[in-house]
């Protein structure tokens, strides 16, 4: 296992809408963090491993400061950022270059000046060079020298790093990105299923924004874990919600890095509300994930407001069969963020899954077992013309699929394919992992 190196912390702070994301993104080289004109986008904090010349650091993109916070979620955003601010070693203080200094801006700086730490001052939105001198009316802030410049074009980047990397460290050691060996673990569901309140539950920490509003979380958050000798990247996400309840564009943005999440990852916790059971919409989301071939385990949240817990468990099995037969395979476990109940238990069968989706069948051993399956139960004919396997092999794994060479695809019926899969399922336990049957047609002299 390669050894996790503690990077220096640079956060990035500011009021709403000065283009502090933009400038996380420009940054990291990725559109991470979603971008949006309307104030407040950013609720809960992004981080990322970032390397500019020699230096190494996890950036880290925050919301933005408001002089009265008007809802809970406000209240918990402003919390994040100082939560933000308290880990840092550097801070780069963002203002809009083409505005006027606000109350927020000069209370933001007090706030600065009593952490003590360095502080980089950026004025943004400087987007040519006739603009640039704007940023002398910064000084007044008292925080040196303002470095203008232009996030969404990439202008003034250069000098404005150089002035944070004065107080970085030079590592000696280096990160190990190449041999990243975390298992990416998305928690994906509807909106208010307990995703963030789980990943908040497993930290001990308010890391994710929490509040009974569906939506509260709008994008795709990476946080990393340590449990029991393994490191595990968390990834909290949006709630999905059927493309009709999408209203904004915003939400639009945060259902498709949902989505992204859950081709990133190697397991999915797909959350389901035990008080529910399964939706319409927990099937479209169960059936994306086996689309993508992502192993994933069912997660049924809220188990302590079930009363009858035994007679909840079996409805909720029968629910699963009878609804998604095909998925009858997926692992699945009862848990409360409230009591915390069996909530690591979960990591456990992360890591069979996580080993599950690894592995590889040789093309010799495959073959014989073809050969068992077909003995123990032949395919149907079609007008005297048997359904035939010349040639097997394993094409890949994430997602683990299997090509199999035939004689005439129409000869196989779904149901002998879903045998073949059961069959391998049970031999080579592949727990929780979706199997994929690939047919392609080969005649019998050209398999010789």
């Amino acid at each position: 296992m390669s050894k996790r190196i503690q990077l220096p912390v640079v956060a990035i702070c500011g009021r709403p809408n000065v283009g502090k994301s933009t400038l996380y993104n420009r940054l990291t080289g990725k559109q991470r963090a979603i971008i949006h004109d309307l104030e407040g986008i950013t609720r809960d904090r992004h981080a990322a491993k970032v390397t500019w010349h020699e230096y190494h650091f996890e950036l880290v993109d925050t919301g933005g400061i408001v002089e009265h916070p008007e809802d809970a979620i406000v209240q918990k955003m402003q919390d994040q950022v100082r939560m933000a601010l308290d880990d840092a070693t550097v801070i780069i203080f963002v203002v809009d270059g083409q505005q006027d200094l606000t109350r927020v801006d000069y209370e933001l700086r007090d706030e600065l000046f009593k952490l003590g730490k360095p502080v980089v001052l950026v004025t943004n939105k400087i987007d040519n060079p006739e603009m640039e001198v704007l940023r002398h009316n910064f000084h007044e802030l008292g925080l040196g020298e303002p470095y203008a410049v232009s996030s969404g074009h990439g202008l003034g980047i250069e000098e404005f790093m150089e002035a944070v990397a004065e107080h970085l460290p030079k590592l000696e050691e280096l990160p190990e990105e190449e041999n990243d060996d975390r298992i990416k673990v998305a928690i994906i569901g509807k909106p208010n299923v307990g995703k963030s309140s789980f990943v908040n539950a497993i930290l001990g920490e308010e890391r994710s924004i929490v509040d009974e509003t569906a939506g509260t979380t709008r994008d795709a958050i990476d946080i990393d874990f340590h449990w029991e000798g393994r490191d595990y990247l968390l990834i909290d996400t949006a709630g999905m919600r059927k493309k009709a309840g999408i209203r904004e564009m915003v939400e639009h943005f945060s259902v498709s890095r949902s989505l992204r999440a859950v081709r990133r990852a190697d397991v999915c916790l797909v959350m389901v509300d035990a008080t529910d059971g399964i939706s319409e919409q927990d099937k479209r989301i169960l059936g994306y994930v086996y689309e993508q071939g992502t192993g994933m385990i069912l997660v049924y949240t809220k188990w302590d407001l079930i009363d009858d817990k035994e007679e909840r468990f079996q409805q909720l099995q029968d629910e699963l069969e009878f609804k998604m037969p095909h998925l009858k395979y997926i692992p699945h476990i009862t848990v409360s963020n409230v009591t915390r109940q069996r909530l690591l238990k979960a990591f456990d069968i992360v890591d069979r899954i996580a080993e599950s989706a690894e592995k590889r069948i040789s093309t010799n051993e495959l073959n014989k077992f073809m050969l068992d399956v077909r003995d123990k139960h032949r395919p149907s004919s079609q007008k005297g013309k048997y359904a035939k396997i010349l040639y097997a092999t394993q094409a890949g794994v994430k997602p683990t699929t299997f090509v199999l060479f035939v004689n005439q695809k129409r000869l196989f019926h779904f149901s002998y394919l879903r045998y073949i899969e059961n069959q391998l399922r049970d031999k080579y336990k592949f727990e929780g992992v979706p199997i994929h049957l690939e047919l392609r047609e080969e005649t019998q002299e050209k398999s010789q």
